[in-house]
């Protein structure tokens, strides 16, 4: 029989980059709520689920099914399928799922089924958030379809009678704008009972610290962002100031007066042993030569790792520490954590070293399960100062992670194949369009991806619309394979750009923590912007200019985001005041939500 107390969610996690954003919202709506793998849940000996939810996921059903270990047919409880998951049911029960001719990602607007159980009450037009690229062919016998896109015909489905429905799109990221109504619409097909409170979620991690350190020395990686100060709080709070060992690294890479304000801030907080350390040569000597992204990552976490391993040498710790570690969850899954789940991106707190420590169990990482607002609001119940817990998030790497290195001045002979298809695309808008011999990172449905960025401009002298770019940047990303980012030039393009050897060296870091510095002092107000990551790319104009990319983006977790539509009036003074930089050429405005667009290109 179920306990009132303890009905859950299951959530069958197939991989998706967003399953333990599923989990958060539902657990917000009042419900626990409960990951499982596949292969692990048994609804026989879960007599306290009250609905199940298939997770999307990076696997094409095209390909390969998983195995669950329940017969959706004899369900007694409601199932929800979101993407993957939409697709996997309907191909469980007989429907038809095929690999897709064409992709769908980002806002999408879908044409509802209002009577339907799960858009009841809701607007026949809806704004929801796409990633796919199957699609379901034809319906299982006993279900209809209750929502389509222009490109999608079986966009959401339901059997009423089974409680059994599905969506391609995610309802549970914040840019499907009815989406929380969506999903409260399926747990009141569960249950009339919502018990769930999370407001003792502070005492709970408290608690997790000081059973896991016990009488230990703790050491902390301290950059001054959010994640690693609300970690440092904690447990500074669970086992004493004297206990806790923050040591912060200039890595070389760091934003203008970044290390002298973090020195400054901490002090104030009244933090006692933090520990600043300069390894701005050490960085630079061991990544000068390094273009791969991926390099990039690892070798920073494995020079913090070593750098850790001499302190532990000079205090005689012995082997009576811990390391903490301000991870978030997205952190985790864009490094491939989750068993199903594939790599976008190595997080330099996720390297080989890392791991090595955490199966030793010399690691604690107390925000791991928790996205970026939510530690925001942890950090507020910690009383740290508003204006910490609204500073954009910055990069372990730093600035090296925002140059765009090259180890050659010789694209790709194939780079720019599609160049005609994405002509094409444009004729109607106007502009002009190049496919650009550099790549970047982006996650397109659940997968890594390592494309190249197309660059749109203008060549009249006209203020561009917000909307329109945002339709040019969607039809790219979706109907070319070669693709995954798109840029706007701020200003008419002249002359060719040129591909050159680019490297991280101190010119380079200088020339863009100026630009950096700019940007931000006119931006840092602007409350709607969750960061603004600024890139040098290794293009450069027939001067010798570089081009510059701005990034800003509006987000709540940083799983997905949207570009901020800058008012044209700021940006012409942004561009104005970076005239005065000589090295500087085109300044480019990155117009590409993730997914299929990372926040940080690499």
């Amino acid at each position: 029989m179920t306990s009132k107390e303890n009905v859950k969610i299951a959530i069958i996690d197939f991989g998706g980059q967003y399953t333990h954003l599923i989990a958060r919202r539902i657990r917000k709506l009042g419900i626990y709520s409960e990951i499982y793998q596949p292969e692990n849940f048994h609804l026989n000996k879960e007599p306290n689920v009250v609905g199940i939810i298939f997770s999307g996921g990076p696997k094409s059903i095209t390909d390969n099914q998983y195995k669950i270990q329940f017969d959706i047919r004899e369900l007694k409880v409601p199932l929800l399928g979101i993407c993957y998951g939409h697709q996997l049911i309907s191909a469980l029960l007989g429907g038809r799922v095929l690999r897709g001719k064409s992709r769908e990602y980002g806002l999408t607007t879908i044409h509802c089924e209002t009577k339907s159980a799960l858009f009841n009450g809701l607007s026949q037009e809806q704004k929801v958030w796409m990633s796919h690229y199957d699609y379901i062919e034809a319906l299982p016998e006993g279900f209809r379809i209750t929502a389509s896109s222009n490109l999608t015909k079986i966009v959401a489905y339901e059997s009423q009678d089974r409680k059994i429905f599905g969506m391609q799109f995610h309802p549970e990221v914040t840019h499907t704008i009815n989406g929380m109504a969506m999903l409260n619409k399926f747990i009141s097909i569960c249950t009339n009972i919502r018990p769930w409170n999370s407001e003792d979620y502070k005492d709970v991690i408290i608690d997790k610290i000081r059973k896991g350190v016990g009488n230990k020395k703790v050491f902390l990686f301290l950059s001054g962002g959010v994640d690693s100060t609300v970690s440092l709080m904690l447990c500074i709070k669970a086992i004493g100031n004297e206990n806790v060992f923050p040591i912060y690294i200039d890595t070389g890479f760091m934003r203008e007066n970044e290390t002298f304000e973090i020195k400054n801030r901490f002090e104030k907080l009244g933090v006692k042993n933090l520990k600043i350390i300069n390894a701005g040569k050490l960085f630079l000597q061991k990544l000068k030569w390094i273009v791969n992204p991926e390099q990039k990552r690892k070798i920073i976490g494995q020079l913090f790792i070593k750098i850790l391993n001499k302190e532990l040498l000079k205090m005689k710790t012995s082997n009576n520490w811990m390391l903490v570690q301000g991870t978030i969850y997205p952190d985790t899954i864009e490094s491939g954590d989750s068993k199903n789940s594939t790599k976008i991106k190595t997080h330099h707190n996720r390297v080989f070293e890392i791991e090595k420590l955490i199966k030793q169990g010399k690691v604690i990482e107390p925000l791991k399960e928790l996205y970026k607002d939510e530690v925001r609001e942890l950090g507020k119940s910690l009383g740290l100062p508003e204006e910490l817990l609204q500073r954009h998030p910055f990069p372990g790497p730093g600035l090296a992670i925002r140059i765009i290195a090259s180890d050659t001045d010789k694209p790709e002979t194939s780079y720019n194949q599609d160049e005609h298809y994405l002509n094409d695309i444009l004729k109607p808008y106007k502009f002009q369009a190049m496919i650009l011999p550099i790549k970047s990172v982006g996650v397109q449905g659940d997968t890594r991806t390592y494309n190249h960025p197309a660059l749109i401009w203008s060549n009249e002298h006209r203020k561009p619309n917000w909307d329109t770019l945002r339709e040019c940047a969607n039809k790219i990303v979706n109907q070319l394979n070669s693709v995954n980012r798109v840029l706007f030039s701020l200003e008419k393009l002249n002359g060719e750009l040129r591909l050159r050897r680019c490297y991280l060296n101190k010119k380079q870091i200088d020339l863009l923590r100026k630009v950096d510095a700019i940007v931000w002092k006119y931006v840092y107000s602007i409350k709607e912007i969750w960061q603004m990551p600024v890139v040098s790319i290794p293009l450069f104009d027939d001067k010798g200019r570089q081009v510059f990319v701005i990034r800003p983006v509006c987000s709540k977790d940083g799983m997905t985001a949207d570009f901020y539509q800058m008012d044209f009036a700021l940006l012409e003074k942004i561009i104005e005041e970076l005239k005065t930089i000589r090295e500087l050429g085109n300044l480019c405005y990155d117009i590409t939500t993730k997914p299929p667009g990372t926040i940080e290109w690499e």
